[in-house]
């Protein structure tokens, strides 16, 4: 089957997905849409289709089965259900939405829908990773005592809001980096072990005047309780004379084990071990997970209930640097600390 595609969102977050559907024997590109006119024209000239302001012209287009949703945070909501209701399966770059009860609307929208949502968190496909999460699952490593992922992208000194969209309002996208790198490590963990028992956090402007201007954080550390052990997780956008790799790096102590997990490579007690090559490259797993899942008539592995599990661990987070203490998951109140509470759902644009 051949698939029209609707691209919806800039430019900027568009590349990580939208070349890969564009190289696609299967996909073709048919359709964009960003309200923001300095976004749209770089996203036309990119992909060659129009792109206008208009959202709903995109998702009630006849020609679009896949919308690839690459918004502002604030926007997941109103976008995706739309999909739902239109019968469009959706790629949705992370996160799933800023808020708790955004993600609670937008999993009873899907539920029982049959539209395929796929979630991008790419970092579970790195060889050194996956083969963690084998190991794990299968029990292999077992007895866990401890667990820490390091994940912070290395960053030029430079004026950051040249490069990137981040850091923006609250309000925009519900925070700092937790909200924007951190989800991929937030998922990851509980893809590996579920929901924590409690989870305590501490977030700070280290780095950025960016970050400052707008309250939110570029760098957060979140422990996170499972019983017998804690899991930590320390992630943000460190600052550096010119830019360097990112820290993307997961330890574990386990039963006759010590794990050091990388994005390309895993070491058990120091020894390396030989894994497998990836039939696909991470980013372009992602969007084979999806065609998959529609054309088997199944639920994806990265789906909207683990969008909702990592809306519900990062709320928690900012619950907790906002106290000082540990927050109990499941949540009691799930407003995000940080947004007044009318307007933890948002209608409209604000920008």
């Amino acid at each position: 089957m051949s698939y029209g595609v609707g691209l919806l969102g800039n430019r900027a977050h568009q590349m990580s997905y939208g070349p890969i559907l564009e190289a696609r024997p299967d996909c073709r590109i048919v359709a964009a849409a960003e309200h923001r006119a300095d976004k749209a024209g770089p996203l036309e000239e990119r992909f060659g289709v129009v792109c206008g302001p208009d959202y709903n012209a995109v998702l009630e287009d006849p020609d679009v089965q896949i919308v690839s949703i690459a918004t502002d945070f604030y926007l997941k909501r109103p976008l995706i259900t739309k999909a739902i209701a239109c019968g469009k399966h959706v790629l949705v770059d992370k996160p799933l939405s800023r808020t708790v009860r955004e993600a609670r609307e937008i999993s009873g929208a899907a539920e029982g829908s049959g539209i395929r949502i796929v979630l991008s968190y790419p970092i579970r496909y790195l060889p050194g990773l996956a083969a963690l999460a084998r190991g794990i699952r299968t029990g292999a490593y077992a007895n866990i005592s401890s667990y820490t992922h390091h994940f912070v992208r290395q960053f030029k000194d430079s004026d950051l809001m040249q490069y990137v969209s981040y850091p923006t309002p609250v309000n925009v996208n519900g925070g700092g980096e937790l909200m924007n790198l951190g989800s991929h490590a937030v998922d990851y963990l509980h893809h590996l072990f579920g929901m924590p028992g409690r989870i305590f956090s501490s977030m700070r402007n280290a780095y950025w005047d960016e970050y400052q201007a707008f309250g939110t954080e570029d760098m957060a550390t979140v422990v996170c309780e499972y019983g017998d052990f804690v899991a930590t997780l320390v992630t943000g956008r460190n600052k550096l004379e010119e830019e360097g790799p990112p820290a993307n790096a997961v330890d574990v102590t386990a039963q006759g084990h010590w794990i050091h997990a990388e994005p390309e490579s895993m070491l058990v007690n120091g020894v390396s071990l030989d894994l497998p090559a990836s039939p696909v490259q991470y980013s372009d797993a992602c969007v084979q997970e999806l065609i998959d899942s529609i054309e088997e008539d199944r639920d994806p592995v990265m789906s909207v209930s683990d969008g909702l599990a990592v809306a519900e661990m990062t709320t928690a987070a900012y619950q907790s640097a906002q106290t000082g203490e540990f927050v109990t998951l499941p949540l009691e109140n799930v407003n995000h600390p940080l947004i007044d509470a009318d307007v933890q759902v948002i209608e409209g644009f604000l920008d």
